[in-house]
Order: structure tokens, then sequence, then C-alpha cells
């Protein structure tokens, strides 16, 4: 009785141990990386190739051609040292070096092609990403309703007028002028100050009609943010007020430095 009574003891103490080291090791931390670490989000690509569909392609076809080169480029140069060094059964040494000519030059053309392809990728991936990052940026409709800009998307086209108050208030009036055309064409615009003091504010709207053809960001250091980064982007000095127009998908039509182009855009 005593021996089993000990056996069940051992029994149980090593399914503790068991169960505790199994419970410490999925408490550790997984050193796989995760997705929310890579530089785009997935539909950031998925959104990149069906506005470019051809480009994966066009970059898989230039990427062949330049390796194939690249590999006729190095058998020819081989050859061409051979000869030079007197193997009997190397090709002539003319041949070679116009073969070493056609290699280079064919490797070099592909290689720009597939580098051109790969810049233009990258540069809008970073433009769609910096739209997804602004359609999360939030807003206070004159309903007092919260929404995001991407809420906006098929309702409104939203023109963001970012700099000091005095700008703010002059491309607000200049708005005012044509605030009919503006409302017909569902404009909301959407004054941010920049001059980081949270108790200046633009003027405020007269009537009705007014707040419904404005909105006020919501968590203005996000939208700060991000105008900052496209100023730092397009080498705009942090002073200058500055403009961004969105089509009503949410995409971004048009953006500049100076009071917005409200005739254009009504």
């Amino acid at each position: 009785m005593t021996s089993a009574t000990t056996r069940k003891r051992r029994r149980r103490q090593s399914r503790a141990v068991t169960l505790t080291v199994r419970a410490s090791a999925s408490d550790e931390p997984s050193s796989k990386p995760k997705k929310s670490d890579e530089k785009y989000s997935n539909l950031t690509k998925m959104r990149s190739e069906a506005q470019a569909p051809f480009r994966t392609a066009r970059m898989f076809v230039f990427g062949a051609f330049a390796a194939n080169a690249a590999l006729g480029l190095s058998i020819a140069t081989l050859q061409a040292v051979t000869k030079a060094l007197g193997a009997p059964s190397a090709p002539p040494l003319d041949q070679s070096l116009q073969n070493i000519g056609i290699d280079l030059g064919a490797a070099l053309f592909f290689g720009y092609l597939y580098k051109k392809d790969a810049e233009n990728r990258e540069k809008q991936m970073a433009r769609i990403s910096r739209e997804e990052r602004l359609s999360a940026l939030k807003c206070e409709l004159s309903s007092g309703k919260v929404v995001s800009l991407f809420d906006l998307r098929g309702f409104s086209r939203v023109v963001i007028a970012a700099g000091d108050v005095d700008y703010c208030n002059a491309s607000i009036a200049a708005a005012e002028a044509v605030r009919d055309p503006l409302l017909e064409r569902g404009v909301l615009v959407i004054p941010l100050v920049l001059n980081g003091d949270t108790a200046v504010s633009v003027d405020a709207p007269d009537d009705a009609t007014g707040r419904r053809f404005r909105a006020t960001p919501v968590y203005t250091d996000k939208w700060v943010a991000w105008i900052d980064e496209q100023k730092k982007e397009a080498k705009v000095a942090a002073g200058n007020g500055v403009y961004v127009g969105l089509r009503m998908d949410g995409r971004v039509r048009s953006s500049g430095v100076g009071t917005p182009p409200w005739a254009r855009f009504a």
C-alpha cells in the first residue's frame, strides 16, 4: 500500500511539473515577426496592385531578362578570358567581346526598367499608406457626431486648410464666396490651426448652412502630425499654410501652398 501511494504521489508531481513547464513556455513571447511590423499593410498592397495591375508581371519579366543577360555576360566574359589565355577550343575573341557588349547593354537596360518600376511601386505604396492614415483621422460634424474621414467617403469631398489662424480664417472667407456651388459638390471644409495654441480657434460660422459646410478636427495632435509629415515630404516651410483636397473616394485630389482654389473645387 505504501509503495502504491508513493507511486501515485510521484505521478501527480510529474504532471504538475509538466503543466508548469507548458504554461511558462506559452507565456514566452514568440520570436516570429508579426504582420503589424511590416512596412505596409495588406490593404495598402492590395490597393497598389489594383491601381497598377500589370506592374508585378512587368517586374518579373524585367528581372528575368536582366538575370538572363547577366548570366550570358558572365559566360561571354569567361570565354573571352580563356581565349586570351590561349585556349584552342574557346570561341573567337571578337565574337566573345561582341557578346559581352550585347549582354552588358541588355542587363543594364532591363535592370534600369526593373529599378524604375520598383521605385514607382514604393512611391505609390507610400502615398496609399499616407491616405490610409489620413482616413483614420476624426472630425466633428455640425450635428455633434464624431466620424472618421473614412466614414465620409462617398458622401463628402473633404478639403483641409491647415495653417495659422489668419490663414484658416482667410481660407474660409474665400470659400464663403462660392459656398453654394461647393455645397452642391459635397465639399466639406476642415480648418486646422497649426500654431499649437489650443485656445486659438477659427471664426465660428454665422448660420446653420455654414455649420454644415464645415467640420472640426478631433485629436488635433494626430492631424498636425500628418500635416507636418506631408510638409516635410514636399519640403514646405513650417510656417506656410497648406491645403489638401480629397476626392469622394478618399484619395488626394490636389494639395499645395496658399489659399485653396475653391473655384476649381466647385
